[in-house]
């Protein structure tokens, strides 16, 4: 049977102090506050082996170690009678890390022990004022560590840091099993020093210009650029999703192609597909920024992440110009996408424009994406046969009509539609995906007219409009 207690790990040597929010975890602290589903929702799990020879001594000294380095990982927020809130750093303390322990003649999978750790430590959201932001377990084979997980509040870290820190964990183990010594750490900016800086004279201009580009992008906004088309269905937002080797591999020579960036062939071919569903001749979307581009922001361990308003207009003729367009409205929203963003959602609030799309690209980001696709169409076109789609949540409420994310691993790429069924019906949503996909993986090796990917999304939309959906 297996066997769950808890053990405490001590860390010391940090620095105390207290600071105000960052931007970023400005954002994460407002919807926390202000969204009840918010709390279980703003959690990042992951998972990482343990090097065997390693004892459960040596891989809490390591978490240690972690929480040493990165001080957004012994942080407590501490709400304000405003209803802000400043991020507290402790300088030493004690961490409960969760200990799971498998014995030999119980036959229950790895698999299965790691998701029940995560679930465990996710689906309950953090009190922020009252422990740490990070919960671990260590999952043992008769007492030996096999795999390290854990559950990081998005208040401490985004999808980014949530990666640097299992590259920081693996790196601290491997060296504990190597004999060497623990490899430096990043030079990277901590969180109270970034807030610290954003509260200068040259972090509210940052504000200050991003607001003049969002008043222009929401003078171009309207509510009727999102329109309701359909009954919506019960629950109102579904998110499906498509797993697709084929799209990892079509993604770098298509936008080699286009002499663009991965990402904005992605928002290329989300805006030819935005062509089918909304009447004008431009779409709102909020697009989410990772903000690491300076070399002390590329190591912190913090939420950066934020979005911003933009307008991608339509009307481009070719696919060809529609990716330059689109290009160039990623090149502006990642200029102004730091910011303080409660005098961005107040002008939002001012122009009444309503709910816009959200596009959020972390795929792209990725290290050791293939550049080479198969030879052939034909033969790229035979490896979406391993493609997978999955209906993963259906929920009553949610802030966005339409989030498209990419995520997922180099190899494999995640594409997640989360719509309101009011807009795009359940079957709409699968016909966007696999549409999606088909485009992609055409443009690797050849030009799609926009007119196509309208045909090829209306068949779509006629094979999938009596599917259950249930």
């Amino acid at each position: 049977m297996i066997t769950i207690r808890t053990t405490d790990v001590e860390f010391h040597g940090g620095r105390p102090r207290t600071a105000p929010l960052t931007w970023g975890q400005e954002v994460i602290w407002d919807l926390v506050r202000d969204w009840d589903d918010a709390r279980s929702y703003a959690v990042l799990t992951r998972w990482l082996p343990i090097p065997l020879l390693l004892s459960i001594g040596d891989v809490l000294e390591c978490v240690a170690e972690l929480l040493r380095r990165h001080e957004a990982l012994r942080t407590m927020y501490r709400p304000t009678t405003s209803g802000d809130a400043t991020q507290e750093v402790l300088g030493s303390g004690t961490l409960p890390v969760e200990l799971c322990d498998r014995p030999t003649d119980d036959d229950t999978d790895w698999t299965t022990i790691v998701t029940d750790c995560l679930v465990r430590a996710a689906q309950v959201g953090f009190d922020h004022d009252k422990e740490l932001p990070i919960r671990f377990s260590v999952i043992m084979k008769d007492g030996i560590p096999i795999l390290l997980s854990f559950a990081v509040s998005h208040l401490s870290a985004d999808f980014v840091a949530a990666d640097l820190l299992v590259a920081d964990l693996t790196a601290l183990l491997r060296a504990r099993v190597d004999g060497r010594p623990a490899p430096g750490a990043r030079t990277a900016l901590q969180p109270a020093d970034l807030a610290a800086l954003e509260n200068r004279p040259e972090g509210q201009l940052l504000t200050i210009e991003a607001a003049r580009f969002i008043r222009r992008q929401l003078d171009r906004a309207h509510p009727g650029m999102l329109p309701t088309r359909a009954q919506p269905a019960t629950p109102r937002f579904f998110r499906g999703q498509l797993e697709s080797d084929a799209v990892a591999l079509a993604v770098a020579p298509a936008a080699r192609r286009y002499r663009s960036s991965p990402s904005a062939l992605l928002l290329a071919v989300t805006s030819a597909l935005m062509r089918c569903v909304c009447p004008g001749d431009a779409f709102p979307v909020d697009i989410m920024q990772g903000n690491r581009t300076l070399p002390e922001l590329a190591g912190t361990v913090c939420t950066l992440s934020q979005s911003i308003p933009t307008v991608v207009d339509l009307t481009a003729g070719t696919f060809a110009a529609l990716t330059e367009h689109c290009a160039a409205v990623l090149a502006q929203a990642r200029s102004h996408g730091r910011h303080r963003h409660r005098v961005v959602a107040a002008l939002a609030d001012e122009a009444g424009v309503g709910s816009a799309a959200h596009f959020n690209d972390i795929w792209s980001h990725l290290p050791g994406r293939p550049t080479r696709p198969p030879a052939t169409l034909e033969e790229l076109t035979a490896r979406t046969a391993d493609s997978a789609f999955s209906w993963p949540e259906r929920v009553d409420l949610k802030n966005k009509a339409l989030f498209v994310g990419v995520r997922g691993t180099a190899e494999r790429v995640h594409l997640s539609l989360f719509a309101d069924t009011a807009l795009l019906p359940p079957g709409d949503i699968r016909a966007f995906l696999d549409t999606f996909e088909r485009t992609a993986v055409t443009l690797a090796y050849q030009d799609v007219p926009l007119a196509q990917v309208a045909a090829w999304y209306a068949e779509s939309r006629t094979r999938y409009a009596d599917v259950d959906h249930g």
